[in-house]
């Protein structure tokens, strides 16, 4: 259990904290509930999209010291990883991880791709020895005093196919032992195990393991080594290795909920100086006995002994005990066990309670219960136990009303539809229904920026936005008049807008569009289009294709992708997205490119698509999937499982066309690898099912022996067959660790190529010649091209040239920078040649034509053939999106939170606190090219990108006269604020 060496100062230590909802469970987000006191903060819950909210609603990470995890399912505690990382990017020390008893392995299953060496993460996970219902002491600080229920499911509710057996026999726990194997482990001692991965990951061990060590010794010809021991005899726990899975967790460990009981200190009430002399309590050191709580002694003649005891009680006013909040997790399987438990009636004054120990009052309860819970007539009386002072707050996951999280996103794409409503589709809002349930007293239902304080203890309120964090509640019927009203407060703007759709009609494309080539109907949709870390415009890496007559293919899906695509296409849009969606491509291990992966599978099954779906990716991606438990649990049978069908991205470093691949399987011999034979590890995956420690998949992915090789040639071809493709090919591109681009040609003639995350690379440009799409990261601006390599990453005009190289026809940029939160600095490309009477294309001449130029915006989709457009938009585009950056937004928008903090009681000198060694060193050391950079006149670099810019646009020696963002006019123009501009009606 975690503790604080030191005790609170006394005699300076005031429990002053509140608690404040940062997001309420919603389409793209769940309960995160921030706690907040003087010298401290606490998050309970961490769904995706928490870091995210944070910069959306200018809060800041700083003084985070503990993290709570409400339950066994994913949906809160999906976005726990991205807070890490940010977290230990922005100096803090330590945060303690506290949850059921899967906690410690959820964290670890991410081991291949959430790494951080400055941050200590200490876990702690309910213990599995806990009785049923047991309230554990988890985290204790000098200002809260936390209590853990575990909520179970019956045995029947919790049923699973993945939980291992009572009779199971488990061996010694030796992690050193050359047999060791953590799916063979016990439930307690994989616990053991996944707390120690974790504290490798986080390098917060007693050695600094990392797994990029040297290889272990040659392997025992007997037996195979254990993979995860280095050279040294010391155990690198934090190695991920295909052939060392950790065990699937239960389906009770999915459903178990948590109940959280936060108890902070009494308070010390105030020294009253007139009792004090009414009880001859004289001036000086006594009087300080007394205010830290001790009794004294005072001289007094009148009674027996001469001394009379003096309580503190006596001559303090004010205090009392320390407020209570308890945060509920619930579902109908463990409700039961909730009405059921003890150690809550401790705390609900209306159950008898024993004489010598009233109930502890509670202030607040916060309900993450859905509506098929709450609205029992049982839940409510339990309710009801706690006393009609008792305020409640309902979060409910199931039925919660519609709200929008990231509103700048929202508005910024509103004042895009004014400039093309097919390409910019806003995430509107559809009609909440409003519950007319009868509620306890004291009960509301928690909304985004519900507040209390705790002490001293006040009433529920709901705080207002921030000036820059407008609401967005437009539904798709007030769209039109939502727009009338931009053009009336943005007439400048409007006027822009107007210009450019005028020359969208002037082309002659829009009045004799050219003959239709293969692939102009397919539809791009970017859903994410930031790099790193989200921002408040961009979300992380996430382009889905929609392919007449082939299907869906999404390209990465980083965290909080399943909200981008429900809030781009709602409810019954995201269904169709998941009955069509054939392909899932996953460029690289990288967090930003794959987090929402899991969420996805999982929201697929939910809707009872169980189609088959390719997951194209990385070894390590089926390793995590493997490992994961939520989305297997909600598989509605084996079949649909099975239908998930894996591809190692490894194996596709050539174009491998539509064809057998029958006599490749065949001449496969049974090769081995380090740590022993294929064979063995195959025998051991096929026990692991046995056991309960493995369910998906239920063939072995890994390795080339002849029955793996058998089995990724099959799924290939099936792949190549069912999506009408005439070839694949994965080339390896460079960026920092390995990496993968992808190729896609189709039987009809189309060719779409996305890069992944890359620097110019060669092998892309040849698996990409004659293009139809080119996706291309576009990380950096113009002037950084160091900077770029350093990070592995593309500049804009290093992008438009690889795919003039290849020559591609059409180029959409994106994974820009989140330092440029809005829109790059690209100047606009010159239109195509106008089409002639003959509206046929040669393709022989096709390198005459320049390729068609986009840039990409978060719930943009474009057909192909309309990508001819955004050329025109550039101008409206840079008129809304100038180019001097806000502050707190952009790549250093979460980390800045951190710094920009205002609150004087987290510092030891009561300014501002930086922000730990690692931010320091970052500062204290630049990236090459930063300091040549600093010399240059702002004039003179942009003189420079624009003339690379328009030599990669093929108009060299042309240098527009910009101030800033392609299309200003004005030099002294800078960005305007956008979200909500003039709209700060609620409605319109």
């Amino acid at each position: 259990m975690s503790s604080s060496s030191s005790k609170p100062n006394t005699e300076t230590y005031q429990p002053n904290w509140h608690i404040r909802a940062i997001t309420a469970p919603g389409p793209d987000s769940d309960l995160s509930l921030h706690v907040a006191f003087d010298n401290a903060r606490f998050l309970f819950g961490c769904g995706e999209g928490t870091q995210r909210a944070f910069t959306q609603k200018r809060l800041t990470m700083r003084g985070l010291s503990g993290i709570f995890i409400g339950s066994g399912e994913s949906r809160g505690r999906a976005g726990l990883a991205g807070v890490l990382m940010t977290a230990a990017d922005a100096g803090i020390p330590k945060v303690d991880i506290i949850g059921p008893p899967d906690v410690s392995q959820y964290l670890a299953t991410l081991r291949s791709s959430v790494v951080r060496d400055a941050l200590n993460v200490q876990m702690h996970a309910y213990p599995r020895t806990a009785s049923a219902g047991e309230p554990i002491e988890m985290f204790k600080s000098p200002n809260i005093t936390v209590r853990a229920i575990a909520l179970t499911p019956s045995s029947s509710a919790s049923a699973s196919s993945s939980a291992p057996s009572a009779s199971l026999s488990y061996p010694p726990y030796d992690p050193q032992s050359p047999s060791f194997r953590p799916t063979r482990l016990s439930p307690t001692d994989t616990q053991t195990w996944c707390d120690r991965v974790v504290s490798d990951m986080f390098q917060t061990g007693s050695q600094v393991r990392s797994f990029r060590r040297a290889t272990s010794p040659p392997r025992s010809p007997t037996r195979p080594i254990n993979p995860l021991v280095n050279p040294d005899g010391t155990v690198n726990a934090a190695r991920p290795d295909t052939r060392m899975p950790l065990p699937l967790p239960s389906g009770e460990d999915v459903e178990t909920q948590m109940v959280y009981i936060c108890q902070a200190p009494d308070v010390r009430g105030k020294f009253d100086v007139n009792k004090a002399n009414a009880l001859g309590v004289p001036k000086g050191p006594l009087r300080g006995t007394l205010t830290r709580g001790e009794s004294i002694e005072v001289d007094d003649s009148s009674v027996e002994g001469g001394k009379r005891t003096v309580k503190p009680e006596d001559c303090l006013v004010g205090g009392g005990p320390g407020s209570v909040l308890m945060v509920v997790n619930c579902t109908e399987v463990t409700l039961s066990s909730l009405i059921a438990n003890k150690a809550v009636e401790e705390y609900q004054e209306l159950k008898s309670q024993p004489e010598s120990k009233p109930a502890r009052h509670v202030h607040v309860v916060v309900h993450r219960v859905p509506k098929s819970v709450w609205q029992t007539s049982e839940y409510q009386a339990w309710m009801a136990a706690f006393g009609e002072t008792t305020q409640h707050l309902i979060a409910d996951p199931s039925d919660s009303p519609e709200h929008t999280v990231f509103n700048s996103a929202a508005w910024n794409t509103l004042q895009l539809s004014l400039l093309d409503s097919q390409i910019f589709t806003p995430p509107y809002l559809s009609s909440p229904e409003t519950t007319t349930a009868t509620l306890p007293p004291n009960t509301s239902f928690l909304v985004q920026c519900s507040y209390c304080r705790m002490h001293p203890p006040s009433p529920v309120s709901v705080l207002p936005p921030h000036e820059k964090d407008v609401p967005f509640r437009i539904t798709s019927s007030e769209g039109g008049a939502a727009r009338e009203k931009i053009r009336h407060d943005m007439p400048e703007y409007a006027q822009a807008c107007d210009v450019a759709q005028e020359a969208v009609k002037a082309d002659p494309r829009s009045t004799t569009p050219l003959a239709p080539l293969p692939g102009d109907d397919i539809v791009v949709t970017t859903l994410g289009t930031g790099s790193a870390i989200p921002s408040k415009y961009r979300n992380v890496s996430a382009t889905h294709l929609s392919v007449p007559g082939v299907g869906g293919i999404l390209l990465d899906c980083g965290e909080g992708t399943l909200g981008q695509l429900r809030r781009r296409y709602g409810r019954d849009g995201v269904k169709k997205i998941w009955e069509q969606l054939r392909m899932i491509f996953i460029s690289h291990m990288h967090a930003d490119h794959h987090l929402g992966l899991n969420a996805l599978l999982e929201d697929r099954f939910k809707y009872g698509v169980t189609t088959p779906l390719f997951i194209v990716a990385p070894p390590f991606i089926a390793l995590n999937m493997q490992e994961s438990a939520s989305w297997q649990h909600h598989a509605p049978s084996q079949e649909a499982l099975e239908n998930i069908i894996y591809i190692n991205i490894n194996r596709l470093g050539f174009r491998i066309e539509n064809r057998g691949y029958e006599e490749q399987v065949a001449s496969q011999s049974n090769e081995t690898v380090e740590g022993g034979s294929l064979e063995y590890f195959e025998h051991a995956t096929m026990e692991d099912g046995k056991r309960g420690a493995k369910r998906w998949p239920f063939v072995n992915v890994h390795g080339f022996s002849a029955n793996v090789n058998r089995d990724h040639w099959t799924n290939v071809n099936r792949l190549l067959r069912d999506l009408e493709l005439k070839s694949i090919w994965a080339p390896t591109v460079q960026h920092r660790g390995r990496a993968y681009g992808l190729a896609l040609e189709h039987s009809s003639g189309w060719k779409v190529v996305y890069s992944g995350d890359t620097k110019p690379c060669d092998s892309l440009v040849e698996v990409g010649k004659d293009a139809t799409l080119l996706i291309h990261e576009a990380t950096l601006e113009d002037d950084k091209p160091e900077v770029a390599a350093v990070k592995g990453h593309s500049t804009f005009s290093q992008a438009i040239d690889i795919g003039k190289r290849m020559n591609a026809r059409h180029i959409l940029l994106n994974h820009f920078s989140q330092r440029y939160p809005k829109l790059p600095k690209l100047p606009a490309p010159p239109p195509p040649p106008a089409p002639t009477s003959d509206t046929t294309v040669d393709q022989s001449t096709a390198t005459t034509i320049p390729p068609v130029v986009s840039i990409s915006f978060d719930f943009m989709s474009i057909r192909i053939s309309d990508m001819w457009k955004m050329s025109y938009y550039m101008d409206p585009l840079s008129m809304l999106f100038a180019e001097v950056e806000e502050e707190g937004e952009g790549e250093d928008g979460v980390l800045g939170a951190v710094e920009g903090d205002v609150n004087p009681t987290l510092d030891k000198k009561g300014g501002k606190a930086g922000v730990g060694k690692a931010a320091g060193a970052a500062k204290a050391k630049p990236m090459p090219g930063q300091a040549e950079e600093g010399k240059k006149s702002k004039r003179s670099m942009k003189k420079e990108a624009a003339r690379a810019a328009n030599k990669a646009n093929g108009v060299e020696g042309q240098v527009e006269k910009r101030a800033g963002s392609p299309g200003l006019v004005e030099p002294e123009a800078k960005r305007r604020s956008t979200e909500g501009a003039a709209l700060t009606t609620d409605v319109i």
